[in-house]
């Protein structure tokens, strides 16, 4: 379900880019809007140099234009590749840029608000929390985190948590998480995405209606049957393959749903006979395999 849903959300990535409601307050580095040259700054009120750097070229690029230069000639001389050009060239305004610039993905972006947090409750000790981050899929190391940490360190705490950057695989992780585990920012969040877009919110409520069956371990009233038949009428595409696989397993299905035997040590053999063959591959005939499997404990 979860890879149907991020298909989904995939598709309608732009809706992602436009802009919320809930940051009109105040925006993803805890500014306000009536303030725009604070967008220059980061959360902790340091100077971007990305930012800094892009007006800097933008300017570069627009003066060499105006001389009559070509964008060939500019790319060589600035050390710059066209497609980098073009774009600056195509932006008639700074601005159209700098909304891209401060907000460049990194690996810790994921997990701000969880140090954010974290650090309000009294964990302040960097390796701990890169440890804990660690778990939760943070693919970076302590040195990032500590550097993240810095101005923490030095007295620039922002008052408010930053608010999360709204990509596909975050949007997914709020669709297919239960609702009462969602932030009150990650609320309010997917409710506006929602209300923009028809495909989140629909493949919101399957997703929800199914878990709810999952994690009940039940189908009454016919909800299963009813469940495939709303999603192969009306629902996301991405999602069809899944309500026609259910269809043509419905019987196994349904008694995942309503009994409590499960396929788990029959998996659990499967991989186990999986490994062992691939142990032997190329050395080894069907017959060895067979005793392995059998005098293996």
């Amino acid at each position: 379900m979860a890879e149907a849903v991020e298909r989904v959300v995939g598709r309608h990535r732009t809706v992602l880019r436009e802009r919320l409601t809930c940051y009109d307050d105040r925006t993803e580095d805890g500014q306000t809007q009536e303030n725009p040259g604070r967008a220059e700054l980061d959360i902790h009120g340091r100077p971007r140099p990305l930012v800094a750097r892009t007006r800097e070229r933008h300017l570069q690029v627009h003066e060499r234009i105006e001389r009559g230069d070509s964008l060939r000639a500019i790319a060589r001389d600035l050390y710059l590749s066209r497609g980098t050009v073009n774009r600056f060239a195509r932006a008639a305004d700074v601005t159209e840029l700098l909304f891209a610039a401060p907000h460049r993905p990194t690996l810790i972006d994921d997990y701000r608000l969880y140090l954010h947090h974290r650090w309000m409750e009294g964990c302040t000790k960097a390796s701990a929390l890169a440890r804990e981050i660690q778990q939760l899929g943070y693919r970076g190391d302590v040195n990032t985190v500590r550097r993240h940490l810095k101005p923490y360190r030095n007295g620039t705490i922002p008052q408010t948590a930053p608010l999360p950057h709204m990509t596909v695989r975050r949007v997914t992780d709020w669709i297919t998480r239960r609702p009462e585990r969602l932030t009150d920012t990650e609320h309010k969040c997917l409710t506006e995405l929602c209300e923009r877009s028809p495909a989140p919110a629909t493949t919101t409520t399957y997703a929800r209606r199914l878990a709810l069956m999952v994690r009940e371990r039940r189908s009454e009233h016919l909800a299963l049957d009813v469940w495939i038949a709303h999603v192969r009428l009306d629902g996301q595409h991405e999602l069809r393959p899944l309500a026609n696989g259910m269809r043509r397993d419905h019987a196994a299905v349904q008694a995942a749903l309503t009994t409590t035997y499960t396929s788990g040590a029959l998996e659990g053999n499967v991989t186990r006979i999986k490994l062992l063959k691939r142990q032997m591959y190329g050395r080894a005939n069907f017959d060895l395999l067979r005793h392995r499997i059998l005098l293996s404990p």
